[in-house]
Order: structure tokens, then sequence, then C-alpha cells
């Protein structure tokens, strides 16, 4: 009986001594408590965003037309690819807490290479620097307003301090096919295309040729911005006249004028100017404030002259009415949480 009572306490005495390593194993630890890195009414106020970055600033300003790169001849700033994600990435970002106050571990964060503020119509500002990722892997370093410490955050949004990356370069877009009609102009002539229905191919024998050019000036994107007065722009001469018809009955003509190279053996840039039958159209009132230097992609899509385009390959089927084009991909927005006007 004796035996039997010490046998029952020693097993007792095993159930709890595993129960007692499974609760300590599954026993929560102290998890670091989430705040937001940025407050909503932050966000929501903000009039000016100032980001340095790379040795560069740039300043975004919300006028009553939209947001605009103030030091790229105030041209529209690029909300899809550029300000929308950087609002949304701020959004979500959270603050763990307290990474560190040790001012020697402070100076190697390197928290002053890229600083966002962001301030409002009243003149309040919200500063936030962003230094290296953390020792340990799980996030990056931050400050917030000049504090004496730095915390860790999950924010891993696009920071550029080029005011050439924030700008909305984009002078056109259509998809193709809405395209009704195609006409080339250059000194030594002109050819006309048209479709007669939408998704129908361009007629004639080189209709297939002038599907690959359409399929390229849907989109007209520059690649920079200059003065007006730029003097480079000013010596150029025409290379080519394009005008698009579309099946809704709008028009759009672009132009392109090569400038002579200013050294021996380097190209010469090209200049694009988009002008679309609708006043009110965007492009019309960005052609005013700024000369646009063309891609380089672009101009290798449009023949020198109608020899060279005659001398072009001729298929019977027509071309993929699609393109790559060169520049930043849109970015993908999933929450409507935040609204950038």
């Amino acid at each position: 009986m004796r035996n039997k009572t010490l046998l029952i306490a020693t097993l007792l005495m095993g159930v709890g001594a595993l129960v007692t390593v499974r609760l300590t194993r599954e026993a929560p630890t102290d998890a670091p408590v989430r705040q937001p890195l940025v407050s909503a009414a932050a966000l929501d106020a903000a009039r000016t965003i100032t980001i340095k970055a790379n040795n560069k600033s740039v300043t975004l300003i919300k006028g009553e037309a939209g947001w605009s790169v103030k030091e790229k001849l105030n041209l529209p700033a690029d909300l899809e690819n550029r300000l929308l994600p950087l609002m949304r990435g701020l959004q979500k970002a959270g603050d763990f807490g307290l990474l560190t106050a040790n001012p020697k571990r402070l100076e190697k964060l390197g928290l002053t290479d890229s600083v966002v503020t962001l301030t409002g119509a009243d003149g309040k500002a919200t500063t936030l620097a962003f230094g290296k990722q953390t020792e340990d892997g799980l996030g990056a370093s931050a400050r917030l307003n000049d504090e004496k410490h730095a915390i860790r955050t999950d924010f891993t949004g696009y920071l550029e301090g080029d005011p050439t990356a924030w700008a909305d370069l984009t002078l056109f877009s259509a998809k193709p096919v809405e395209i009704k009609s195609l006409t080339l102009e250059w000194k030594d002539g002109q050819i006309s295309f048209a479709r007669k229905e939408v998704g129908a191919a361009f007629e004639g024998r080189e209709g297939a040729a002038a599907e690959d050019i359409v399929s390229a000036l849907a989109t007209v994107r520059a690649a920079d911005a200059l003065p007006k007065d730029d003097k480079e722009a000013a010596g150029a001469r025409r290379t080519a006249r394009i005008t698009l018809g579309r099946f809704d009955g709008a028009s759009v003509v672009i132009t392109l004028d090569s400038a002579p190279s200013a050294k021996p053996g380097e190209a010469a840039r090209a200049f694009v100017t988009v002008t679309h039958s609708d006043p009110k159209h965007q492009a019309n009132a960005v052609t005013k404030l700024a000369t646009f230097v063309a891609a380089s992609w672009m101009v290798e899509q449009v023949p020198l002259s109608l020899a060279d385009f005659r001398k072009g390959p001729v298929s019977a089927e027509p071309a993929p009415q699609t393109i790559q084009i060169p520049g930043p991909s849109p970015a993908i927005i999933t929450s409507p949480d935040i609204i950038v006007k």
C-alpha cells in the first residue's frame, strides 16, 4: 500500500513538472508596444513636405491645384508613384519604442541622412529622421522632432532628395487601341494611317510599323524638365511632328526637336512638346511651365525622316500593342485610408 501511494505521488509530481515546463515555454514574451509613427492628424494637415536625402533636398507644396514640386519649376508632383506611397508608408509605419539614448550609438545610426518634415498650414511641423537598420535586423532607427533618443520603426518607404524623382513627367497617356489615326511629318514628307474601328489594325502596307510607333507614343513621359529659357532647347531643330487622333474626337500633337551635341561624339539631346486639343488638358498647362527633355527610348522609336521610315522592316502582322516604359513602376496601393488631393 505504501509503495502504491509513493508511486501515485511520484506520477503526480511528474505531471506537475511537465505542466510547469509547458506553461513556461508557452508564456508570452513582453513584445514592444506599437504606436503610430506619425499621427493621422499630422498627415492630413500637411501642406508642405520637405525631404532631405542623398545630399539633396526637395519641397512638395499643396496648393489649390494639388501637390507640386517647388525645386522642379513647380511641376505637378507624381502622386501615383511617389507621394501616395510615401503617405501610405508613413501612415502604416509603427513606433516600437526606445532603441537607444546612448550618444555614441546615436552618432553611428546616421539619423541625419534622411529627414522628412511635414508642415501644416498653421506652421506646426513634424520631423522624422531615419537612420540605419537596427543591429538585430528587426527594423530601422528613427528620431522624432530632434528628441535625444532613437526609436525603432518598421517604415520602409522611398526617400529621395532629387526633385526630378518627385515630378510627374508624364505628358500624355492613352491606350494604343484608343488611337484612331496617326500622321507623321518630316521635312521630306509625311504619311498617315487610320483604323476603321476600335481593335482593328492600321491599314496599309506599313501598318505594322505604325502600330509600333503608336504603342511607343501612347504614353509620353519626359526624362527631365528644364526652364523655358534653356539655351540648348532654343537652338534645337524640328525632327518630327506626330499627330495622334483618338476615337473620342480628341487629338494630340507631339513634336520632337533635336539640339546639336555639345561635345564631339556626344549624343544630341532631344526635346518633346505635347499639345492636346482640349485646352484644359494638363499637357497644355505644364508645357507653359517647362521645356521637356525627351527620353532616349522614345526618340529611338521615331524615324528621322520619311525615307528612314520606309527603310524599316514591314510585317504583314500587326505588332503587339504593348511596350515597357522606362521609369518607376506604379506602386500597388491597396489601402484607401489616406487620400492625397
